[in-house]
C-alpha cells in the first residue's frame, strides 16, 4: 500500500515539476514580449511556490513518510491549482502574442501581401524578403533570392520600370527605391503581378497594329481609286483630242476640195489648238514609270530608297510595278520594316532589279505563295527570271529582258 501511495506522490511531484517549468518559461516570454514587471513577478512567485511544493514532496518521498505520502489529496489539489494557473498564464501569453507587434508578426504580415517585397543592403545581403518575392524569383530565375543586388540588376537590365515575363506566361513589374536606415543605405525592391494588365495591353497593341494595317490598306485603296480616276480622265482627254483631230482633218479635206465653202479662220484655229497640244511635251508625275507602286508604298508608310533608273518600257513597267507592290506588302507584313531598298541596273541583256529591306530577316526559307508566286509567273511570261534569297537577309532579284518574248 505504501509503495502505491509513493508512486502516486511521484506522479504528482512530476506533474508539479512540469508546472514549475511552465512558469519559468512564462517568465522568459514576459521578458521578451511585454516586459511588464507585475506579470514577471507573478510568474516568478508561482514558479517559486510550485518549486517549494516539489521540494517538500521529493523529501517526503525520499524518507517514505510524511503527511502528503499518506494523504495525496492535498498534493493533487495543489497540482490542479498550479495547472490551472499555468493554463491561465499560457492563455494570457497567447492573447498578448496575438495583440502585440513583433518582428515575426511583421514578417507574417508581409508574407500575406499580394506583392513581392525585398529589403537589402549594399552588396546584396537581404534583410527581409517575403514569400511572394521568393516565389517570383523562383519563377524568373529558378531559385530564391540569395543575392538581392544581382537579382535586381538581372531584372532591370538598364530599364527604369521593367516588365518581366516568366515561362508560365505571368508578367511582373518591378520598382526599386533606395533609402537610409540607421545611417546606412538600404534598398527596397517591389514586384507587382500585372499579368492581366499586360495581356490587355498586348491585345490593345495588336488591335492597334491591325488597325494601322487596315488604315494603310484603305489609304492604298484610295490612291488606287485616284489612279483609276486619273486614267479615266486621261482616256476622256485622248478621246477629245481624237475627235478634235478628226474634225480638223475633215475640215482640211473639205477645204482642199471646196475652199470657197469652208471657214478658213475656224480651220486655222483648229490647227493652232492641235499643234499647241502636240508641242506640250511636259509629262505629268503620275504618268511616270511605276507611279502606282511607289504611291502604294508611301500610303502604307514604307519609305522606298531607289538607286538606278527603273525601266520605262511599257511591257516591263507592269511587272516592275507588281514587284514593288509585292515587296512593300511583304516588308510591312512579314519583316515589320519601314524602308524598302530597290536598285536597278542596266545590263546588255536588259535590267537587273534587287529588292531588300531593313526589317527582320526570315526565320525560315521563304515559300513562294500568293504575290510572290504570281510575280514569278508574270516575270517568266515575258522571258525574265526571279531569284529569292532568305539568308542572311531577304533579297529578291528580278532579271528582265530588254526585248520581251510576248506582249503582256
Amino acid at each position: 500500500m505504501d509503495s502505491i501511495m509513493s508512486g502516486i506522490s511521484g506522479v504528482l511531484t512530476l506533474w508539479l515539476l512540469i508546472c514549475c517549468f511552465t512558469f519559468f518559461l512564462m517568465i522568459i516570454i514576459h521578458l521578451l514580449w511585454d516586459r511588464k514587471t507585475v506579470r514577471i513577478l507573478l510568474s516568478a512567485a508561482e514558479m517559486l511556490a510550485s518549486l517549494i511544493f516539489v521540494q517538500i514532496m521529493m523529501e517526503q518521498i525520499f524518507r517514505q513518510r510524511g503527511t502528503f505520502i499518506g494523504h495525496p489529496a492535498v498534493p493533487l489539489l495543489a497540482a490542479l491549482m498550479f495547472t490551472g494557473m499555468a493554463c491561465i498564464e499560457i492563455r494570457s501569453c497567447i492573447r498578448i502574442r496575438n495583440r502585440s507587434l513583433t518582428m515575426m508578426s511583421v514578417k507574417e504580415c508581409m508574407d500575406e501581401l499580394p506583392v513581392g517585397i525585398c529589403f537589402y543592403r549594399n552588396g546584396g545581403l537581404t534583410k527581409l524578403t517575403n514569400r511572394r518575392m521568393n516565389s517570383i524569383a523562383c519563377r524568373l530565375t529558378g531559385s530564391c533570392i540569395m543575392d538581392a543586388e544581382s537579382f535586381q540588376k538581372t531584372v532591370f537590365a538598364g530599364n527604369e520600370a521593367p516588365v518581366v515575363c516568366s515561362e508560365d506566361g505571368r508578367a511582373y513589374s518591378f520598382i526599386h527605391r533606395e533609402d537610409v536606415l540607421d545611417g546606412r543605405p538600404i534598398h527596397e525592391l517591389i514586384a507587382f503581378d500585372n499579368t492581366e494588365e499586360y495581356r490587355l495591353t498586348e491585345e490593345l497593341r495588336e488591335k492597334q497594329k491591325r488597325a494601322r494595317k487596315t488604315n494603310a490598306r484603305l489609304r492604298a485603296l484610295n490612291s488606287t481609286i485616284e489612279y483609276i480616276t486619273m486614267e479615266r480622265e486621261t482616256l476622256h482627254i485622248k478621246m477629245h483630242i481624237h475627235d478634235s483631230f478628226g474634225e480638223m482633218l475633215l475640215m482640211t479635206r473639205h477645204y482642199l476640195s471646196d475652199s470657197g465653202n469652208t471657214d478658213t479662220d475656224e480651220m486655222l484655229s483648229l490647227w493652232r489648238r492641235n499643234i499647241a497640244l502636240l508641242k506640250d511635251e511636259k509629262r505629268e508625275a503620275w504618268l511616270g514609270p511605276c507611279f502606282m507602286g511607289l504611291t502604294h508604298a508611301d500610303s502604307l508608310g514604307i519609305h522606298i530608297e531607289l538607286s538606278g533608273k527603273l525601266p520605262e518600257d511599257e511591257k516591263l513597267i507592269s511587272v516592275v510595278d507588281s514587284a514593288i507592290t509585292v515587296h512593300v506588302t511583304n516588308v510591312l507584313r512579314h519583316a515589320e520594316g519601314d524602308i524598302a531598298y530597290i536598285s536597278s541596273e542596266r545590263t546588255p541583256d536588259g535590267y537587273v532589279l534587287r529588292f531588300t529591306n531593313n526589317g527582320l530577316p526570315p526565320s525560315a526559307p521563304v515559300t513562294e505563295t500568293g504575290g510572290l508566286a504570281n510575280l514569278r509567273r508574270r516575270t517568266e511570261y515575258i522571258g525574265g527570271n526571279m531569284t529569292i534569297n532568305s539568308a542572311p537577309q531577304f533579297e529578291m532579284i528580278l532579271r528582265l529582258p530588254e526585248d520581251t518574248q510576248e506582249e503582256y
